[in-house]
Parts: C-alpha cells; structure tokens; sequence
C-alpha cells in the first residue's frame, strides 16, 4: 500500500398503482421500458452467503410472539468498518432478541482469512438497550473510528480507545436522549462548518409509550400500526465542540421546521460547492433535501428540487436512502426506499440544481412496489465502472400474510445492475440464494471483508442471522480502492470528493460512512474501472479547500491519500 501527500493547489473546489403493476407485467404502454426476460441464474450466484461458515452466531428473533408492535418490527441496522486499524474491515450488529423488550450488539474482529471473531465481551459495547441504529466517525481525530447508537430512549456515544476497547462518553457528550420516549432511527456524521471536526445529525421517528395506540384492526386481524397513528418526533443537528462534546444547534442552523419521523439520514454534496448537505428520508411525510449554506446554515429546498414527494405528489414510506453518482455525470443522484405499493425512487441529479424523477423509465419502479424497502446502497457488482443497488426487503407486520395472502413478512433482497446510467435491470435470481431466500430485511452495510477488490454486501435479518454476501462476480473488472487521511480536515476525510481519471473517463464518489437504513458502511471509496490497465491520476479536494493530486497509482490496489 502506497502513501501519498498531495500537492497543495489554489483550487478550492468550490400514477397509479395500476400503472405501476402494469409496468412489471409488462403491458406498459409506448414509451415504456420493457420488462427482461428472466435469466436462468448461474450457480451458486454472484454472492455466497459466508455467515455460519465464517462464524457469525448473532441472530435476531421475537420467539415467535404475535403481533408485534411498530416499535419492535422497526428492525435494526449494521455497520462494516475496521475499529483495530489492521486494514480489515469489521463487523458491527445490532439486534433485538427473544421476548425481551431490550437488544443488544455483537463486535466481530475480521481475521483476515475469511473468519470473524466475536469480540464483544470485554469491548465496553455489552450495555443492553433498545438500540436501532449506529453511525461511525472519528470524532477526536485520533485515527480511530468512534461508534454512536441510536435507540428508543437511548442515544449511547463510544470513543475508540484502541485495543478492541470503547469507552461510554455519552453522558459528557452532550447527546444523550432527551426523555425515556425519544426515539433515535437514522444518524449521520458530516464535518457541516469545515473546521476539522465531524458534527452531527440524530433523526428521530415518531411518539410511542405504553399510554398510546399499539395495534391496529386490518378487517379482522391485529397488527402493529403504522406512522400515521402516530405524532411525529424531530431529529436534531449537533456542532463538534471538540473534546468529545457536542452542542445542539438545530434551531439556529435553520432545520427546526423539519417535518420529523426520519428514517433515511445521509449527507452529500448535491450542488458541488464543497459543503456537506443534508437529505432525510421521512417516514409517510414529505422527505427534505437542505442545502448547506457555506457552513452558516440549512436551507430546506426539497420542494422546488423535486425530492420532496413522490412522482404522483404524495408522500412517501421513506426508509433508506442513498446517494450515488449512477449517471457518471460527477454529480450524485438519490435512491430512496418505500413501502409497499410505493415504488422505490431514483431521482436524477441534474445541473440546474433540480432532480429529475427516474423511477418509472428506470425499470426499478414496477420491480419494487409489492415490496417494503429499507436498506440500501449504491455499489459496483462486477467492477465495471457503472453503480448498481442493492435493497433489502421485508414487511412491517409480523402477521402480513394474515391480512393480505399476496404480500409477506419476509421478503428477498433485490439487486439492481446499471446499464449504462440510464435503466437498472433487476438481477436478482443471478445473485444467488442470499438474495433469493427471504428475510426481514433492515440495515445493509457494503465493504471489501475479504479483500479480493469486490464490494461484499452486510444485511440484517429481524428474524434471524444476519447475511454475509461475499462478491463472487466472475470475470470481474479492475479496480482501484482508495483510504483517506485528513490533518487540516476531519481525519477520516468524510465529505472529500474524489475524482479518478483514465484517459476520457472519470469517476467521482465522496467520502462517506452514512447512507442506507440506520447503519454505517466502510469509508474506503471503492472505484471499478472495468477493462482499464491504467489510471492517469487521483484528484481529492478535501473539506478544508486543500487538493491532492497523485498520478499514475498502480491498479488493482490500495491506495492511500494523506492531505497535505
């Protein structure tokens, strides 16, 4: 592995559902893109589920209790990154489990030889809650990852210690939940004013004790309710003080006016002026998109952009959501996850500042309204050069299949290939049976576990073990895998845009862990180059305004760029 300084530059860059179903049966009318014939799937599957084999033991489950409630089948969600420093990316797992109205999580080391280890004994993470999702940044910049969780009534901060060992600051943070009702979903690390340090964004679901509504009547059967019945609660924006300390400044950064009940939190720069804006995914209300405004404040503009609402104008089930640049235009599109008879949406992003809805002329539309989304991630399969998703299905209501045959519990993964930034062919049979077999899929975490240069897909089961999808796509392309390492910047370069090039292509990706649905994946940008032998040069341009150049790295390989 290679390391570089860049060169300091003076560059500071700066509807029906009838339709719907109409469309995946394949009598869309002119104009509409035809549905694919179904392939035989090649064996075993592009992905090979290693979860026992690399022995992962964690698993989640009610004991077969019915109906459960909204809160216990909000799921929980994942996080890939390497918390020892080694250079392998590690497991993290949230769950609920048994009757119990409390979970728990799992730290598994990577082994480096296809195994994990369950190191979470002695960790400092065995505190017991009611946990839903988690976040990783490096706070302090000390060079090693810090984990947050997020829950119902419980917001728990763990600074890195090094050593396998993580150390509870919650409660000198500043972060810890305000009422034994509050309840965290998505959450998101951003450095939101660029002064070195990663602040960030808690959203919050909606109102539910015991004194409130717990089932609702479908015709004669009992289940949990949805989010209408409920209020809604409102997620929160905290500026790094340094120190391990955080200050709320939802208010006076301009994000009061948030419409609450987030799922989907990411951050990105959607505009490409440098500065880390803002998406949430709503849950039943209308999603937001606020631009940053140099570090000053946040400007809601979700409405006149065009990602406030679905293609019809209502509202939708947001639960996961991502940015990607599918187009290969160097600016990131947004793919949002829904409920069922929703369609999942792919938005375009185009140059005006407006984004264009795709979900229908996409193929992904038809293919996704019987199922309930939640996690989901932009990724390359086969190192082509071209962003693919990956979704995780599976149903709210333990007993679905008692108020609608048609629809269940469990449900398959779905995997989307790009063709050519302009339609998605669902290719999910080919995938292999860790995507075919059902489950009650929540978060979705992506990362190289095995270090063989293709992106290994984490999800999460509600009702069982997690899936561990190692990429097993033949004939893959190149690849080149880049780690960032700040100084004047955030340490783990969160919000750095980085741009390849060979010959007349480029490809550009910014640097993240958030994404998805309330988990975290591995901040290592991963770019496939298909056929290409060569790359010209890597172009960062860091948070701090400082860019890095390094020319002609070797490929395939890691690369690591520190910023000068």
């Amino acid at each position: 592995m290679r390391i570089f300084r860049g060169e300091i530059s003076t560059r500071c860059f700066p509807a029906a559902i009838a339709l719907l179903l109409c469309l995946g049966l394949g009598c869309g009318s002119k104009g509409n893109p035809p549905t694919p014939a179904p392939i035989p799937p090649p064996v075993p599957g592009w992905f090979e589920d290693r979860t026992a084999a690399a022995g992962i033991t964690f698993r989640q489950g009610h004991g077969g209790r019915s109906p459960l409630t909204i809160l216990e089948t909000i799921g929980s969600g994942c996080a890939i990154f390497d918390y020892d420093g080694d250079g392998h990316a590690d497991l993290f797992l949230i769950g609920q489990t048994g009757a119990s109205s409390t979970g728990r999580c799992a730290l598994y080391h990577n082994n480096g030889n296809g195994t994990f280890t369950d190191v979470t004994a002695g960790s400092g993470l065995e505190t017991p809650g009611m946990y839903t999702g988690c976040a990783v940044g490096d706070i302090d910049n000390d060079g090693r990852p810090d984990l947050l969780l997020t829950g119902y009534g419980v917001v728990r901060l763990y600074r890195n210690l090094g050593g396998g060992k993580f150390e509870d600051i919650t409660r000198r943070s500043g972060l810890e939940a305000p009422s034994p009702t509050a309840w965290a979903t998505g959450a998101a690390f951003a450095d939101i004013d660029h002064d070195g340090l990663l602040d960030l964004y808690i959203g919050r679901y909606v109102v539910f004790s015991p004194s409130v509504l717990q089932f609702c009547s479908f015709g004669k059967v009992i289940s949990s309710c949805g989010p209408a019945s409920y209020n809604p609660q409102f997620g929160s924006l905290y500026r790094n003080q340094g120190h391990g300390r955080f200050k709320e400044v939802t208010q006076e950064m301009g994000l009061g006016k948030a419409h609450g009940k987030a799922l989907g939190v990411v951050f990105a720069d959607v505009n490409g002026d440098g500065w880390p804006d803002l998406y949430l995914g709503n849950d039943e209300m209308p999603g937001e998109l606020y631009l940053n405004e140099k570090g000053k404040g946040f400007k809601n503009v979700a409405a006149e952009a065009g990602v406030a609402v679905s293609e019809d104008g209502k509202p939708q089930g947001a639960m996961g959501v991502d940015f990607g640049d599918y187009e290969h235009t160097g600016r990131p599109g947004l793919f949002v996850t829904t409920y069922e008879a929703e369609p999942d949406s792919l938005y375009s992003n185009g140059s005006d500042g407006t984004f264009l809805d795709r979900t229908l002329v996409s193929g992904i539309g038809p293919r996704t309204t019987l199922m309930v989304g939640f996690g989901t991630k932009f990724l390359d399969v086969g190192n082509n050069g071209r962003l693919d998703l990956a979704i995780a299905n599976g149903h709210t209501r333990d007993n679905e299949e008692q108020i609608d045959s048609m629809t269940h519990y469990a449900q398959p993964l779905q995997l989307f290939r790009n063709e050519q930034g302009k339609t998605f062919t669902e290719r999910t049979q080919e995938a292999g049976p860790g995507f075919t077999k059902p489950a009650v899929g929540r978060g979705l975490a992506i990362g190289d576990l095995d270090d063989d240069g293709k992106t290994d897909i984490l999800a999460t089961d509600l009702e069982g073990p997690p899936r561990l999808l190692l990429n097993r796509f033949p004939d893959s392309g190149n690849w080149l895998r880049i780690r960032l390492e700040g100084t004047r910047s955030n340490r783990m370069g969160i919000g750095a845009k980085v741009v390849v090039f060979a010959g007349t292509e480029r490809w550009t990706a910014e640097c993240t862990t958030g994404g998805s649905y309330l988990s975290a994946s591995d901040s290592r940008l991963h770019f496939g180059l298909g056929s290409l032998r060569s790359v010209t040069r890597v172009e960062v341009n860091w948070p701090s305004g400082r860019h890095s150049v390094v020319s002609n790295p070797r490929i395939p390989g890691d690369l690591t760029i520190q910023e000068p």
